[in-house]
């Protein structure tokens, strides 16, 4: 593709690989990340362009309370039948396909990643200087998809056995990247493989220790007001998880904080924005965005009277960050212990307590499956209308 010298990577890999860990990862590295597939279910929603021919060719028999395409129902269709599935490729792979290519032309990055799981088949593989195929075994692929998306291992395998053989998508491949051990060993892959794109500056992965290095801090300390009045909030690199680790082990008492592995899983899973003043990490929140919808969780702070400042204001922050993608609702995840000074601040910045049961398909859907065990669901509309065409 190279448009106007971008350097354009298509990334893809069958279900359960990890290619969208990949993705992130790529992101993190300074790159313009576009999920195709979550472009499909955009494009999908009632009112945007492929809705209608999916309507007329599908029927009626796909739709929920709501009127939207549902997912699931979509998927026992076509994952049985392979002539459904090649009609729905034609119906949706033109229009995604166009659409990216849009917003490549767009992109203010010198690299641009597309990832799709139908790269090559869609023929989207052609407008790319390289193809990124990510791989794993099946007993891994197997794993993920019951662990991470619960489904059953009889649906799990249903899913991956209508899949092309990986080695069709591997013969295609610029580069392969096996995904089927430890993330740090594929993050230090990919920083390498990065490093080698042509043009792009950026250093080969650095071998560190992981040690949260944060001294533990007293449940009682005060932090001072000049010090709270300088609280900036940005988005979290690296570099900052070992603070991330050792406030989530203060705040929570756990003793058993997370690992070198498990923190990157959840790094690469979501955003992490940092509330930081005088070079202390205040306060902390994980974003997802997608399909229109933000999703909030591990908002944390290091005392309990910091919530009014620095709880706002990162907020603040990843609600800016939401409404720049477009997001029209925000779910965010509290713990179920969480005190009366940080339900406080959910009230005052437009956060209703709701039940999930309760929320629209779409949006149930994604709270679902993100909300964790014992966490209590808050929800604010971002935008008064719904996006009906977002793009």
């Amino acid at each position: 593709m190279s448009i106007d010298e971008r350097y354009v990577i298509g990334l893809t890999g069958n279900i359960g690989t990890g290619k969208s860990l990949v993705l992130r990862m790529l992101k993190e590295l300074g790159a313009y990340a576009i999920d195709a597939d979550d472009l499909v279910h955009i494009l999908m929603r009632r009112g945007s362009p492929l809705y209608d021919k999916m309507v007329t060719e599908f029927g009626c028999y796909v739709l929920d309370e709501d009127l939207e395409i549902d997912r699931g129902k979509l998927g026992d269709i076509v994952f049985c039948a392979p002539p459904a599935m090649a009609h729905l490729e034609s119906i949706t792979h033109p229009t995604v396909k166009e659409v990216s290519r849009r917003l490549v032309a767009n992109a203010r990055a010198d690299v641009v990643v597309i990832e799709a799981i139908k790269l090559i088949e869609s023929g989207m593989a052609d407008d790319c200087d390289a193809v990124w195929v990510v791989t794993a075994s099946e007993d891994v692929q197997l794993d993920r998809l019951m662990s991470k998306r619960n489904m059953s291992g009889q649906q799990a395998m249903l899913r991956i056995q209508s899949q092309p053989a990986q080695e069709e998508k591997i013969g295609r491949a610029s580069l392969v990247i096996d995904n089927s051990g430890d993330v740090v060993e594929t993050w230090k892959t990919v920083q390498r493989l990065f490093a080698a794109i042509p043009g792009v500056a950026a250093s080969p992965p650095e071998v560190r220790p992981f040690t949260p290095a944060l001294a533990p801090v007293a449940r009682d300390e005060v932090i001072p007001a000049e010090v709270r009045e300088t609280v900036q909030v940005r988005r979290a690199g690296r570099d900052d998880l070992a603070a991330i680790v050792a406030v989530m082990a203060q705040v929570r008492e756990d003793r058993c904080a997370p690992d070198e592995a498990e923190m990157m899983e959840r790094f690469f899973s979501k955003g992490y924005f940092v509330a930081c003043a005088d070079g202390q990490l205040l306060g902390l929140a994980g974003l997802r965005t997608g399909n229109l919808i933000a999703t909030i969780d591990d908002c944390l702070v290091r005392s309990s009277d910091l919530w009014p400042t620095v709880g706002g204001t990162l907020l603040e922050a990843i609600e800016a960050e939401a409404h720049e993608l477009s997001c029209e609702v925000a779910l965010l995840f509290a713990q179920k212990e969480s005190g009366p000074e940080s339900l406080a601040v959910f009230k005052e910045s437009g956060y209703q307590k709701q039940e999930t049961k309760d929320l629209i398909k779409i949006w149930r859907q994604a709270a679902e499956d993100y909300a964790g065990e014992g966490e209590v669901l808050w929800v604010k509309k971002l935008l008064e209308r719904r996006i009906m065409i977002p793009l």
